[in-house]
């Protein structure tokens, strides 16, 4: 009966993700994009947009050097069903449902020996044996989880850590009794931290941890069974450390660390330091308080507990909406509030009981918020990903030990708690797939398939299309358009001696740059960019010239104007 369960919570999962995937959520993110493309153009070349042959540690794409996994994953979909946005997605929306068995097995593995207390049937079957279905409640969560929902219907990176991080720590359990395991624990640690950067700081940190923790059961046979893992894991991570000295590796991770301060930061540590004196300080005094490193603490800490926060989590959410993540509504349902504190609060109070061992999942809520609290801003869903699918397994705990509490009404509160659940679920699935289309299709560009379809045939009539400088334009000009890799990695070397003549953090920085004969990417200035032979593509609709001819609109579900084809031609 448990795996007929399991397997109508993964078709439920599989289904929740699949539908509309390629049209929901609304848009396509520029990350999503340049993915896909950098698939195509590694289908059609074996190079990148850049020319460069099979990356193995990161793509350069928009100079922000991504991690390759996803991509690579993108190529089987791509090549089945061509450069769409819903081969882009495919992969991301598969890993998801995959995650949702990895998270059955870890919690089966977890907790093993909870006795199975009650006799009495309340509910049949998942409510009815409470602690043998910890593993299906810890599923049917994360099924039904708003976050893992939303990362799973976009071609984001972070997605994959739900699948590899908790199956990798599966096998590490495992491990401990049959040292065999460890290999597929490295394997999948190994992979993950190729899936998104995060991972790069968190599981290292939580793998070491582990070891440290474990290291009776481990080293309890001597070196000689490890090697096959030691092995594999430096063959894994050489590479990551071999870019780590000599590429590129760092360039993302050192672009958003607390450590990189911004101009008001610095500015802030000044102004400490001149005010002092005026207090009749001793000048030296200042300068030992305010300090930059102070200031990088603060700011950690103040990170590191906003992931802590029970409105980001369960009310506000994210501060961006980028990544399909709906404002105002927390990353968990609101009914799983009382489920995960209940559940925390019992793991720390049992951390060492006999029956269950805590440790890794208290460890891994120590260690999960550390990649997105060294960053410059807390609150970022998408920074979060070390976080995923934790939390349904300490809900689920919770839910199975509320189970077992004997109260009067018991019945009544219980089937009201599980309509009350339903209803707020149902309420999250019909905001996400039909209201957010039309309340938030700007947060992640939405329009150029639409655009680039009417410039695509009308092209011919111009000598030139003058695309709007920003967020990343030439990226959906050669997905749209399936521009033939071998051209844009021809562009990509006039953009590369550019680059290195005048240094910039995002591609879309240089301040004009050319793909093929016929695309130029610039901020528009109409006092010199009035050309009939021109066709043109602008995304700040104001102000635009009085005397333009508009030959095709974007507009959003609610009618806003977000983006214009037109030339001026008389």
């Amino acid at each position: 009966m448990k795996l007929k369960l399991l397997a109508l919570i993964l078709l439920l999962g599989l289904s929740i993700r699949l539908i509309f995937l390629g049209s929901i959520p609304a848009g396509f993110s520029p990350d999503e994009a340049s993915q896909a493309y950098t698939a195509y153009s590694l289908l059609q070349t074996g190079k990148d947009e850049w020319g460069i042959a099979w990356p193995i540690v990161s793509f350069k794409s928009f100079l922000d050097y991504k991690a390759p996994l996803q991509t690579y994953l993108m190529m089987p979909s791509i090549a089945l069903f061509g450069l769409n946005e819903f081969a882009a997605r495919l992969p991301s929306a598969i890993f998801g449902t995959l995650a949702i068995l990895a998270v059955f097995l870890l919690a089966s593995e977890l907790f093993p020996r909870i006795p199975h207390v009650s006799k009495k049937r309340v509910i049949p079957d998942l409510i009815g044996n409470p602690f043998n279905n910890l593993p299906l409640y810890a599923a049917l969560f994360l099924a039904l989880s708003p976050w893992h929902i939303q990362f799973s219907r976009t071609a984001l990176e972070v997605n994959l850590t739900s699948f590899l991080f908790p199956l990798g720590l599966y096998f590490f359990l495992q491990g401990l009794r049959d040292h065999r395991q460890f290999v597929y624990a490295s394997l999948l640690w190994g992979f993950s931290l190729y899936a998104y950067h995060s991972t790069k700081v968190f599981v290292p940190l939580f793998a070491i941890s582990m070891v440290y923790i474990y290291r009776k059961q481990i080293f309890d046979r001597g070196l000689r069974p490890l090697i096959p893992s030691i092995m594999l894991v430096v063959i894994l991570i050489s590479p990551l450390g071999l870019d780590m000295v000599f590429g590129n590796s760092a360039k993302r991770g050192g672009d958003l660390l607390i450590t990189n301060l911004d101009t008001v930061n610095l500015k802030q540590i000044d102004d400490q330091s001149f005010y002092s004196p005026l207090s009749k300080v001793h000048p030296k005094i200042p300068r030992l308080f305010h300090r930059k490193i102070f200031t990088v603490t603060s700011q950690f800490a103040e990170n590191y507990l906003s992931y802590f926060s029970l409105p980001f989590w369960f009310t506000e959410g994210g501060r961006e909406i980028t990544y399909s993540v709906i404002p105002g509504r927390g990353l968990l349902y609101f009914w799983m509030l009382p489920l995960v504190l209940y559940g925390l609060f019992l793991l720390i109070r049992k951390k060492d009981n006999q029956d269950f061992d805590a440790r890794p999942l208290i460890l891994w809520l120590l260690l999960a918020a550390i990649p997105a609290a060294l960053t410059k801003e807390g609150y970022r869903p998408n920074r979060a990903g070390s976080f995923l699918v934790v939390w349904e397994i300490i809900a689920a705990f919770g839910a199975v030990n509320l189970l077992e509490i004997k109260f009067k009404f018991r019945k009544l509160i219980l089937t009201t708690f599980i309509i009350f659940a339903l209803v707020l679920t149902i309420f999250y699935l019909e905001d996400y797939y039909f209201n957010s289309r039309v309340t938030f299709p700007k947060a992640i560009s939405y329009g150029w398939r639409d655009a680039m379809k009417v410039v695509s045939e009308i092209e011919g009539n111009y000598q030139a299309v003058l695309v709007e400088k920003g967020t990343q334009s030439q990226v959906y000009v050669a997905f749209y358009q399936h521009t033939p890799p071998e051209q844009f990695q021809l562009a990509t070397q006039t953009w590369d001696i550019k680059i290195k003549k005048r240094p910039i953090s995002y591609l879309d920085q240089m301040d004009h740059y050319r793909l093929g004969d016929k695309y130029i990417f610039e901020t528009l200035d109409w006092q010199e960019d009035r050309n009939e032979h021109t066709l043109y593509i602008a995304q700040k609709i104001a102000p635009l010239p009085t005397d333009r001819h508009t030959i095709y609109q974007v507009l959003t579900p609610t009618g806003e104007i977000i983006m214009e084809v037109f030339d001026f031609k008389k």
